[in-house]
């Protein structure tokens, strides 16, 4: 008898084990294997337009930024321009540029809820736009950027980071297209070949959680201008673009954003 009770009790605890870990690994898979987020460096990729003079960096950033986003899909996007844009500010050396889009930055991570420690970085950022650091403001800023993103993901606000990115990215790829147009060489063109990057986004943005977003105008025009990069950029092997596939590039980069009535 003692045996058999034994026995029962020991499948209890077995099938009570087996019940309450199910869970955390189903929980696991959503969270961690469903997408994935590369963080490109603007500052790696800017690098090899050394060519470039602080002009060109200053005429394809905006004079003004818009600070009236209330939304957090959009605010999210645009957020991610601005961590693009802030890095050209400091190849510009453009300081009240700068200290507009950080501004910015800040009010719109604040926002969308980044944690407290993150949004702390923004007092290193203002003093070294205060101090003319501009080599430290680079790796600040970068900095920034990947902690804004490291927050969104620890928080499970997978929508949100997708779109932080897809802003950075779009507003990189449009300024890139728009220095090597300036000056076409087909070596320079090796720049725009980051298929891993699009492919990542163009797979985390047809996996939103909130479904309600691929009934909005602005992102119908999201998706569907990555699926357009995409076509430019996967093809196999290809390592360099033509001038024409630049100016395309560009011109799709620039109706994304043109999508969000920034």
């Amino acid at each position: 008898m003692w045996k058999k009770i034994l026995v029962i009790m020991l499948v209890v605890i077995a099938i009570t084990a087996c019940g309450k870990k199910a869970p955390q690994q189903d929980d696991a898979i959503v969270k961690t294997e469903e997408r994935f987020f590369p963080v490109p460096s603007f500052i790696d990729l800017f690098a090899t337009l050394d060519y470039l003079q602080r002009a060109d960096y200053d005429n394809v950033i905006p004079e003004e930024y818009n600070t009236k986003i209330n939304d957090v899909y959009n605010a999210s996007f645009y957020l991610g321009t601005l961590t693009a844009d802030a890095i050209i500010a400091t190849k510009a050396r453009n300081k009240t540029k700068l200290t507009s889009i950080a501004h910015a930055m800040i009010d719109y991570s604040k926002m969308i809820g980044i944690n407290e420690e993150v949004l702390k970085l923004a007092d290193e950022l203002m003093l070294l736009i205060q101090e003319d650091k501009w080599e430290d403001l680079q790796v600040s800023l970068d900095k920034y950027k990947n902690e804004i993103e490291r927050s969104l993901y620890e928080t499970h606000q997978f929508d949100l980071m997708t779109l932080v990115q897809a802003g950075g990215w779009t507003e990189g790829l449009y300024c890139m297209t728009e220095f090597i147009i300036q000056n076409y060489q087909t070596d320079t063109s090796k720049l725009l070949n980051q298929k891993g990057i699009v492919d990542n986004l163009v797979r985390n943005l047809n996996q939103m959680e909130n479904k309600e977003l691929y009934n909005e105008p602005w992102f119908k025009s999201l998706v569907t201008g990555y699926d357009k990069i995409f076509s430019i950029i996967k093809v196999k092997n290809k390592e360099t673009f033509t001038n024409e596939e630049v100016e395309d590039l560009r011109r799709i980069s620039k109706g994304i954003k043109s999508g969000f009535n920034f």
